[in-house]
């Protein structure tokens, strides 16, 4: 019985350890104890709410990460509003579509097609160095400037706004062409901002995706 009464206690130190050493690595990296998203609006008491979105962040970028896109789409309602056709169609597909047929909503079975095209790796290499403790105590931040080739770099500044209860994720793409002599000779700025909303009940819910630039 001594001896089983000890083993006991290795196992739950180990596991004690083994959580601590992982979780400590980078939070992206921890699942949230929360992996079920009630979409009913229910309120919740303001203490036990206000830190809910925030671990529903790290919940979200975690599924992202580990490309688990049941989980990533358990944080969506359907059809999306928005301009995800327009991020996820090239102009001539885009042409041909308006052509042959009507836009219709952005559904699920649409989600399912054009997931990497939603989270290409741009946006997931940004959203895993966000600092999610300083998102939540200051309400911003933003990541540092990579560069994907000699033309274009590109960034993600995530701010949350306490009145509107709303997430955004602004994944910013920079081009900067120059000639021969170093003379800037074409270049712009663009954006794909991801939208959460924060329902009553405290959870984040995935809103829209709008395009700028």
């Amino acid at each position: 019985m001594y001896r089983n009464s000890c083993s006991k206690i290795v196992l739950v130190l180990c596991l004690q350890y083994f959580a601590v050493t992982v979780c400590g690595a980078g939070d992206f990296l921890c699942p949230s104890l929360s992996s079920s998203h009630q979409f009913d609006n229910r309120s919740l008491p303001a203490d036990s709410a206000k830190r809910l979105w925030i671990e529903d962040f790290r919940a979200f970028r975690n599924a992202v990460y580990r490309n688990d896109t049941a989980a990533v789409k358990s944080f969506f309602k359907f059809p999306l509003k928005g301009d995800t056709w327009f991020l996820v169609l090239s102009e001539k597909e885009l042409q041909s579509k308006s052509s042959n047929e009507k836009f219709g909503a952005f559904a699920a079975s649409d989600f399912n097609q054009y997931y990497s095209k939603i989270f290409p790796v741009h946006f997931i290499t940004t959203l895993l160095k966000i600092k999610s403790e300083e998102l939540y105590s200051k309400g911003a931040y933003e990541t540092v400037e990579l560069r994907e080739n000699s033309t274009t770099t590109y960034k993600m500044h995530a701010s949350f706004d306490k009145e509107e209860q709303r997430l955004s994720l602004n994944l910013n793409f920079n081009v900067v062409e120059k000639d021969e002599q170093g003379e800037v000779i074409d270049g712009g700025e663009s954006t794909v901002i991801y939208i959460f909303r924060v329902l009553k009940n405290g959870h984040l819910q995935f809103d829209k995706i709008m395009l700028a630039g």
